[in-house]
C-alpha cells in the first residue's frame, strides 16, 4: 500500500513549477522513484517543519538547483518515520520547494505556483 507524494520540477526552460504530479506509491519502492526522479543514486531526508515533518527525495548525482524532488508528509517519533498523504494543505511547500531546492541559491526569479495537480493512477 502507498501513499500520496508529489512530484515538482519545473517547467524546461523557465523558473517556473511545471503541473505537480500526485501519484499514490510506496516510499519504499525505489525503482519506480527512482525512474520519476531520473537517477540511480535516490537519496532521501526528513525536514521537520513548523507546519509538519516532510520527507524528500531526490537524485543524489545532482546539487541545487535539483531537477526535480519527490515530497511526502510523514510522522516522526523517536522510533520511526511513518509516511502519510500529502493533502492540499501542504501547497505552502511548493514554494519552499521551488526556492530551496529547484532554484540556484542567488536567483531573483519570482514564484509562479504549478496551474494544476495531475494525478498518475495504475491500471
Amino acid at each position: 500500500m502507498g501513499n500520496d507524494m508529489w512530484q515538482v520540477a519545473l517547467k524546461p526552460g523557465s523558473t517556473e513549477l511545471q503541473d505537480v504530479i500526485v501519484a499514490n506509491i510506496s516510499a519504499r519502492e525505489f525503482e519506480t522513484i527512482g525512474l520519476l526522479l531520473a537517477t540511480k543514486q535516490l537519496e532521501g531526508k526528513v525536514f521537520e517543519m513548523e507546519r509538519g515533518n516532510y520527507l524528500f527525495m531526490y537524485g543524489g548525482e545532482y546539487e541545487r538547483p535539483f531537477p526535480s524532488v519527490i515530497i511526502w508528509r510523514c510522522i516522526v517519533s523517536e522510533e520511526e518515520c511513518v509516511i502519510d498523504n500529502m493533502r492540499q494543505e501542504d501547497a505552502w511547500i511548493l514554494k519552499y520547494v521551488w526556492r530551496e531546492w529547484l532554484m540556484p541559491e542567488d536567483t531573483d526569479a519570482e514564484y509562479v505556483p504549478p496551474e494544476s495537480f495531475l494525478i498518475m493512477a495504475r491500471k
